[in-house]
């Protein structure tokens, strides 16, 4: 685990820095524009690129060292935000110039996440692998909450610049662990110079090797339930994350707004960081498909009572139920996906799921609105054709519409996470890693007592 923590700590300084950056930027771009819609552009650039580059992001993952991709797209990214401090050292800052760096950024994550969870493969052992994951998700769940709030102080203490600099300065950290670490290649890339393709590779078309990777993204039932759990888990995230604020809103006097918005998001903040914590200190569960299920299901009951009862403490203790659930999903979805699928596919493989969820986050925050204005509150609302039956059993009169969305959205992911209880994951034999003695591995079982062991 010592590559591992190494390039974990790097991860963190970076996701840290990029998440100040970002709160900074498109408060920067609001303050200067006065226009919501040029605010949500930077925030539909921080996604839409990023899924168009995943197929050929994949693709060059598994043809090159995942050491190389990974310093070529950090460098990238700092390359972005050296321009852009520069651009406001000299007064010359634009929108137009932080929507480019926010493009190039959110191409360079999508080299750099399915590069870095590929080769956790090879650096952690297959029984470590679970901790791993969960240790990745504390870092981004660390960036998130810490992210807004030092944001605010390097704001006040030396304005946008040095929150720029502060960004420059995560990149170059980041950078320094990966040009220090040395970590395991698959065989196809091992003693082969830097930049170039592997044999395999150079035979094959990039047509080719994307099918072969939608294959395996989706070769077994059980591959199957995982996208679809993780993807309508993330779209479940990005609904619930749209709609909480009205009904908080709703449900709350004018004066304990503030209070009851800022109650809602620490709590959510909290189940994340817990779930996430939690899991970077077990070493996973021995049947990591049932245990998807289980924190499925438990996250859509919690979305489905904050619909019927929309008060802020029980909105509350639904985000934080909900959060506390997700670190568990990913994490498990990860060790299945890596225990399933060969070492030189898993650029391909991962970078294909990064899409896939990434569409699903997009369509939470672009459905969200408008289901909930056009279609369920006509149904809910007073006079409305469900205004005497389903009505009544939301605990709001105001803004029926969202809570309307939030019990249907609850009983979706509940529905999506049962509806696969009973598939099983067909784990490869693991591979050894460099350095490491084979009798050492201990051997883990699959995620259920049908499936074949490691």
């Amino acid at each position: 685990m010592t590559t591992f923590l190494l390039i974990w700590a790097g991860r963190l300084l970076t996701a840290v820095g990029s998440s100040i950056s970002g709160f900074a930027l498109g408060l920067w771009i609001y303050q200067q524009t006065g226009s919501v819609t040029q605010f949500a552009t930077g925030l539909l650039l921080g996604f839409a690129p990023g899924m168009l580059a995943a197929p050929a992001a994949g693709v060059l993952v598994d043809r090159h060292r995942r050491r190389t991709v990974l310093l070529c797209a950090d460098a990238a990214a700092m390359l972005a935000a050296v321009a852009m401090a520069a651009a406001e050292a000299t007064g010359h800052l634009a929108v137009w110039q932080v929507y480019a760096t926010t493009v190039v950024e959110s191409c360079c994550a999508t080299f750099q996440w399915p590069a870095l969870a590929a080769a956790v493969t090879g650096m952690v052992r297959p029984e470590q692998r679970g901790r791993a994951g969960a240790m990745t998700q504390t870092a981004l769940a660390g960036a998130q909450l810490l992210g807004p709030m030092l944001a605010a102080l390097l704001l006040g203490a030396g304005g946008l610049r040095a929150v720029l600099l502060t960004d420059v300065v995560s990149f170059a950290l980041g950078l320094l662990t990966l040009l220090i670490a040395r970590f395991p290649e698959p065989a196809g890339h091992r003693d082969r110079p830097p930049g170039r393709a592997t044999d395999a590779a150079q035979r094959r078309g990039w047509r080719t090797e994307l099918a072969e990777g939608r294959r395996l993204l989706t070769g077994q039932p059980g591959l199957r339930h995982l996208l679809r759990v993780v993807t309508v888990l993330n779209a479940a995230e990005a609904a619930a994350t749209a709609l909480l604020l009205p009904l908080v809103l709703a449900g709350t006097p004018a004066d304990g707004q503030n209070a009851a918005v800022a109650t809602v998001s620490t709590a959510g903040g909290l189940g994340l960081a817990a779930g996430s914590v939690a899991m970077s200190i077990w070493s996973g569960p021995r049947r990591p498909l049932a245990w998807v299920t289980s924190a499925t299901v438990l996250s859509g009951g919690a979305v489905l009572a904050a619909g019927l009862h929309p008060r802020p403490a029980a909105l509350a203790a639904a985000a934080f139920t909900f959060f506390l659930g997700l670190p568990v999903v990913t994490s498990c979805a990860q060790v299945l996906w890596q225990s399933a699928v060969a070492a030189e596919a898993q650029g391909r493989v991962f970078a294909l799921r990064r899409m896939f969820t990434q569409a699903g986050t997009l369509l939470g925050y672009l459905l969200a609105g408008p289901l909930a204005a056009q279609v369920c509150e006509p149904l809910v609302a007073p006079g409305g054709p469900l205004d005497s039956t389903l009505g009544r059993l939301l605990g709001t009169d105001r803004d029926r519409g969202s809570a309307l969305l939030l019990c249907c959205t609850g009983l979706l992911l509940a529905v999506t996470g049962l509806a696969g209880r009973r598939h099983t994951v067909e784990a490869l034999p693991p591979p050894e890693p460099i350095g490491c003695d084979r009798t050492a591995l201990t051997r883990i079982p699959a995620n259920s007592t049908d499936a074949e062991p490691l």
